[in-house]
C-alpha cells in the first residue's frame, strides 16, 4: 500500500509525514483521522534521509495491514466472544443468583478494554512500531497529485 505525504518533522531515524486522505480511505481509526479530516499523520521509517518538506513515497506491505488490523480489531473482538461466552457459563453452572445476560456482557465489554490497554502498552514500548511502521521508500520531486472532483471544483 503506497501513499504520497509531505514530511513535517524528523525525529531520529523517524519522519512524521503528512498524508493527503484518499476517497478509498476507510473509518479503521488507525490513523486516528475522523471523516471530517482530510489529511493525516503518520510516523514513518526514513532510510533515504527525506528533509522537512519533501514529498515522499510511503509505503506499508500489505499484510502488515492486515495484521495490524487483527491486532487493533480481532483480539479485542476474540477477548469479548470469549469474555462474555464463559461469564454467561460460569454465572449459569454457579448459580450466583446475577443476571447471566448482563453479567456476560459487562465480562465481555471489560474483556475488550483490559485488551485494548495491554495493545496500547505494548505499542507504547515500542513491540509495534518497528514491523507495522510505514517506510519511506522514495523522495518524490515534483508531482502532480491527483484533484477529487470536488477539489478541481474549489481551485485546489
Amino acid at each position: 500500500m503506497k501513499e504520497i505525504g509531505t514530511v513535517k518533522a524528523l525525529r531520529g531515524n523517524n519522519a512524521e509525514v503528512e498524508i493527503k486522505r484518499n476517497s478509498a480511505c476507510g473509518d479503521c481509526g488507525a490513523c486516528h483521522v475522523s471523516k471530517d479530516q482530510s489529511v493525516m499523520l503518520t510516523t514513518a521509517k526514513n532510510p533515504v534521509n527525506a528533509k522537512c518538506g519533501e514529498t515522499v513515497e510511503v509505503e506499508m506491505q500489505f499484510a502488515n495491514v492486515f495484521v495490524a488490523a487483527f491486532i487493533m480489531y480481532g483480539i479485542p473482538l476474540i477477548a469479548f466472544i470469549l469474555g462474555s461466552c464463559v461469564a454467561y457459563y460460569l454465572v449459569g453452572v454457579l448459580s450466583l443468583g446475577w443476571d447471566q445476560v448482563l453479567t456476560s456482557f459487562l465480562t465481555g465489554i471489560s474483556l475488550t478494554a483490559i485488551t485494548y490497554l495491554v495493545i496500547r502498552h505494548f505499542d507504547r514500548q515500542g513491540r509495534f512500531n518497528s514491523k507495522y511502521q510505514p517506510v519511506i521508500t522514495a523522495v518524490i520531486e515534483k508531482i502532480e497529485t491527483i484533484s477529487t472532483p470536488m477539489e478541481k471544483r474549489m481551485g485546489n
